[in-house]
Order: structure tokens, then sequence, then C-alpha cells
């Protein structure tokens, strides 16, 4: 319920909510293009990567919004204009179950048409990449999960998909539901979002339970967010650290003792992502930026090489790579 209050502070009026019916608001039209500009709307942070998403092998289907979260998870939204109109959960399982297979490689493109076409951008394909790794908050991403979120987003929802949302939430389908209320005020109409599906009053209680069914599943291995900021906090590596191009090259690098071209120092600066300094031209770089530009820049084809993760290639004087000094510190201090 929303009241609008005078400009005395003396008086509260009522505001009686509407209908998007009512409001003739629609929802390719109208409620795709505000979650598209706004996503926010939704309850959280995500990257857009696609709307009316119809590469679908043998089939006809458009999935209304595609997403990616925080932790690269793809995100299917589906949107319904009111609470009678059926099937959406199936709708939106059977989109999931469809963009499941989909790499990082094969949603570059997708992506690239999606900028063009709304924001009249021309990304190359390592730019397009370099926004999707920038935008997840996780240097472990090396690749989007086969199990995709689902997001439904409706004026409201009948007994029989909120019934079927809860059972697939204890089912671990990471399935949400989002009510939008429109209200018509002085001539304008203003939409409040809410998360009815899981309720705020369970969700940090889920999120821990699945933390923990995790780290069960993973014989011990901890959710984190960046390897550098894991290997500088806990002292695994100091200012001044020497560490080597060495581990996993592609075929046209070899590595060479002494050579300036796979030598970095770290820089020890903490919640920054340039964390190296390449030997070769004294500037400093993220520690994957770097691993990419050496790649491309060697490369005597030219061709883009997705590195999602710099720390699996360098590594340090002991002949481990920085990722595997990071997880075997999480490994036996969870």
């Amino acid at each position: 319920m929303i009241f609008s209050i005078s400009s005395k502070l003396d008086k509260a009026s009522k505001i009686t909510e509407s209908s998007f019916t009512e409001l003739d608001i629609w929802e390719r039209q109208h409620i795709e293009e505000w979650i598209r500009t706004n996503p926010e709307m939704l309850g959280e942070d995500l990257l857009i990567v696609s709307v009316e998403f119809d590469r679908f092998s043998s089939s006809r289907d458009r999935l209304d919004v595609l997403a990616l979260d925080r932790s690269g998870n793809l995100v299917v939204i589906e949107l319904k204009r009111d609470s009678v109109a059926g099937y959406a959960d199936l709708q939106a399982i059977r989109y999931a179950a469809m963009v499941s297979s989909m790499t990082v490689e094969v949603l570059i493109p997708y992506y690239i048409t999606y900028r063009k076409r709304y924001d009249e951008e021309i990304l190359s394909e390592g730019e397009a990449q370099d926004q999707i790794v920038q935008f997840v908050e996780s240097d472990s991403f090396s690749e989007l999960s086969n199990k995709p979120r689902i997001i439904l987003c409706s004026e409201g929802f009948s007994q029989e998909i909120t019934a079927t949302v809860l059972w697939l939430r204890e089912s671990d389908i990471d399935i949400s539901c989002v009510k939008i209320t429109p209200y018509e005020v002085d001539e304008k109409v203003i939409i409040v979002p809410k998360v009815v599906i899981p309720l705020e009053e369970a969700k940090q209680y889920l999120i821990d339970i699945k933390r923990k069914e995790k780290i069960k599943e993973q014989s011990g291995r901890k959710s984190r967010s960046v390897t550098m900021k894991i290997l500088i906090e806990n002292e695994l590596i100091h200012k001044g650290d020497k560490i080597y191009l060495k581990n996993g090259l592609p075929p046209y690098l070899q590595y060479e003792e002494g050579e300036p071209l796979f030598e970095a120092e770290i820089t020890g600066k903490l919640g920054q992502s340039d964390a190296v300094r390449w030997a070769k031209d004294g500037e400093e770089y993220s520690i994957t930026a770097l691993t990419k530009k050496i790649f491309k820049d060697e490369d005597p084809d030219k061709k883009s090489r997705h590195v999602l993760n710099g720390n699996k290639y360098w590594i340090n004087d002991a002949g481990k790579s920085l990722l595997e000094v990071a997880e075997e510190y999480l490994a036996k201090n969870i």
C-alpha cells in the first residue's frame, strides 16, 4: 500500500493500485523495455545480454530477456502482463533448458548484436568478453553454469505458479518471482517492484544453506571472489615477488627463462585490479588483462584467445600456479 503525503506533511492520501490492462500497458512494448533499461527493477544487478532471444534450434520460441548475474550465471527472465497468463513457469523452464549448454564463446556474438542494436556500440569479441568478465564479480569465473537462473516477472502470480515455484526451489532450481504493481499518480505511472519469492526474510537463510551444501559437495572447496586478493590478504604472495608465465601456454608460445616477456612482479595493491607490473614494458596490469595481451600480441595468426582467469597461467618460484596456491589455501582453511 502506498500513500501520498501533502507538501505541508499534514495529510496522507492513499494511492490506489491500478493494472496494466487498465493503463493500456503491454508486455513487449512497455514492460520489456523497462526491464531492459532498468534491470535493477528485478531486485538485483544484472547485465542484459539479449532480448527477444530466438536462436533456438527447431523452435520459434522467443525468450523475453536474457541476462547475466554478478556470479556469472545466465538469468532467464520471463515477463507476463497479468497473473492469469498460464504456463509462465513452464515456458521459463523450457528456455532455461535450451540455454543451459551455452558457453561464453557462444554468448559473445549475441551480446555484441544486442549492444549494437540498443546502444549503437560496436564491440569486438575481445571487448565484449572484457565487459562480461568485468561485470562478473568472481575471479574463479571461467565458464557459464549449466543451471541458468529463472526470474518470473508479472503484475501478479496465480496459486498454481507460486506452488510450482516453491516446489522447484525445494528441488534446488533457482527460480524467483518479482511482482510489479502499477499506480497512476498525476497522469504518471509509478511502478513498485517487490520480490515475493523468495521472501526477503528467508533469503539470507536460503543463501547460507546453499553455501553450506556447496561446500560439502565440493569436498571442502570454498566459494570465494578474487584470487589475487586472497593471495595478498593471506600473505601467500608479497609485493616484489616475481611470477612467471609458464603454465598451460598455447603452442605458439615457448617459455624462455630470463625473457622479460614471461616475467612480472607483484605490486601488492590490494583492492585494485592492476596488481602486477610486466617486466617487458614496466606497466601495471590486471593479471588476466596481461595474459590476454601477451597471447594476442604473440599469436602469429592474430586470433582472439579467450582468457577468463589469468592466474592459472602464471607460476610462483615454487612452480605452482597462482590459482593453485589460492585453491590449496582455501581447501585447508574452510
